[in-house]
């Protein structure tokens, strides 16, 4: 992403704002519990739009999940999350000596901080939003293979429907009329299965499209913070 949009990109991944406006204690005081998971994101319900590129408000949206997933998991003490908070409360687009003073400030907080404790806990986050986006890409990946699988099943029936009406009415010429009819019904209903499943499978992947964006969003935002601690701090 362009460097002038980098600040405003972090602030959007990585600031906590509370309901007074203002952004949390940059210290845990508390052990966080278990690692919380975030609602399913396949499950909701989106408006149809034509398939293509990822739905930028999808994407949007599990960047936000994302983001709210790390502030839930936010480990205890001064961080990767701290760090990057107060990096750019200092500056939109950090230099390495803005690096080089907030480590130096947030060491007199946590003297037991280091430049490994803060790659240690970028990767934490990092592999938290790994593991979240795989999980939720899968099970639109699982979604889809039930669906397809649904539609087979459905378009081998009514096939087979078919084939079996057109022999009846071969064999039975007292009954043309009336299986000329359900043969008619039967291979419309065959020349509609596309239509009626379309729609679904657009929106699957668009939201699996969406995920692989946000998901690529976090990631390069965390690795750009990681190369400069490397850089600045290392």
């Amino acid at each position: 992403m362009p460097e002038k949009d980098k600040g405003f990109s972090f602030r959007q991944l990585f600031f906590r704002d509370t309901e007074a406006g203002t952004q949390e204690k940059i210290i845990q005081n508390t052990e966080p519990a278990t690692v919380k998971s975030q609602d399913d994101f396949m499950s909701n319900q989106t408006t149809q739009s034509r398939a293509g590129a990822p739905d930028q408000t999808l994407v949007e949206d599990f960047v936000q999940r994302l983001q709210n997933l790390i502030n839930q998991n936010n480990q205890p003490g001064f961080d990767f999350l701290e760090f990057t908070e107060s990096l750019f409360e200092e500056k939109q687009n950090p230099t390495p000596e803005v690096y080089k003073t907030v480590f130096r400030i947030a060491q007199k907080i946590d003297k037991s901080l280091t430049p490994a404790k803060l790659l240690d806990s970028a990767m934490f986050y990092k592999d938290l939003v790994q593991r979240t986006a795989e999980t939720e890409i899968n099970k639109g990946v699982s979604k889809k293979q039930g669906l397809q699988s649904e539609k087979d099943n459905e378009k081998t029936n009514l096939d087979n429907g078919l084939k079996d009406t057109r022999t009846k009415i071969q064999q039975l010429a007292r009954q043309i009329q009336e299986l000329q009819n359900q043969e008619l019904t039967l291979n419309n209903q065959l020349l509609a299965i596309d239509q009626k499943y379309d729609s679904r499978f657009i929106d699957i992947d668009r939201k699996v499209g969406a995920i692989r964006d946000a998901k690529e969003q976090v990631i390069v935002s965390i690795v750009d913070i990681e190369a400069g601690i490397k850089s600045n701090l290392s």
